[in-house]
């Protein structure tokens, strides 16, 4: 067992509670049922995911971004959270990979003072919503956690990953030891070492302590 250094976690569903970052500015907005239609595209293979979220985004050009703030803000935090990520934080490099929205992501990673946060840009001009960068797609969690590895000087086996869904495997690959948190979708607990199934992020802490991975 190699000693951990590094704990990389999908964001929505498992650092805050809710539907997803994108979901609730689609419900904030009144654009879900619109997103929808692109949500089947894409799941018939009509479109790429990089399409989906473009289209996506599409929905909300012209909105100011603090609209998209708002919804965002609002979200609760996972339980639990408030005493887990100070405690891993002593002795963990802390990073978010999500393919959601970086404004949320950014909000979790300053509260809690965590190492990195990297997902899905809105763009702007004058303050108003006019496109994405699409930095998180579908299959790409684990190459971003391994370039964050890299310039760390931290050997993937010596990263944990934390997710809930199937855009989380790719991490899941990659890291040295994962936890499946509350899982949203069966495909995932194949590949996790630990099935976490209560939304209590303390229920992590027991595998990130005396037996070899802290």
């Amino acid at each position: 067992m190699e000693k951990i250094k590094l704990i990389a976690f999908d964001l929505d569903g498992v650092l805050v509670n809710g539907c997803g970052s994108w979901r609730e500015v689609h419900n904030a907005l009144g654009t879900y049922d619109a997103a929808e239609e692109h949500a089947e595209e894409y799941y018939a293979g009509k479109i790429t995911f990089d399409e989906w979220a473009r289209k996506d985004a599409g929905l909300w050009y012209g909105v100011n971004i603090e609209r998209i703030k708002t919804p965002l803000y609002k979200i609760d935090l996972m339980k639990g959270i408030e005493s887990t990520i100070p405690e891993l934080r002593k002795n963990y490099k802390l990073v978010i990979i999500s393919g959601g929205l970086q404004i949320l992501a950014d909000r979790v990673k300053e509260k809690f003072d965590m190492n990195y946060a990297v997902a899905n840009r809105l763009l702007t001009k004058g303050g108003m919503v006019c496109g994405i960068r699409q930095i998180v797609d579908f299959e790409g969690k684990g190459k971003i956690l391994q370039e964050i590895a890299e310039i760390n000087d931290i050997d993937l086996k010596e990263c944990a990953a934390i997710g809930d869904y199937s855009n989380d495997i790719p991490m899941f690959k990659v890291a040295g030891f994962t936890i499946a948190f509350d899982p949203k979708d069966k495909k995932i607990i194949r590949f996790a070492d630990e099935v976490i199934y209560e939304k209590d992020l303390r229920k992590i802490l027991p595998y990130f302590n005396s037996n070899g991975r802290k």
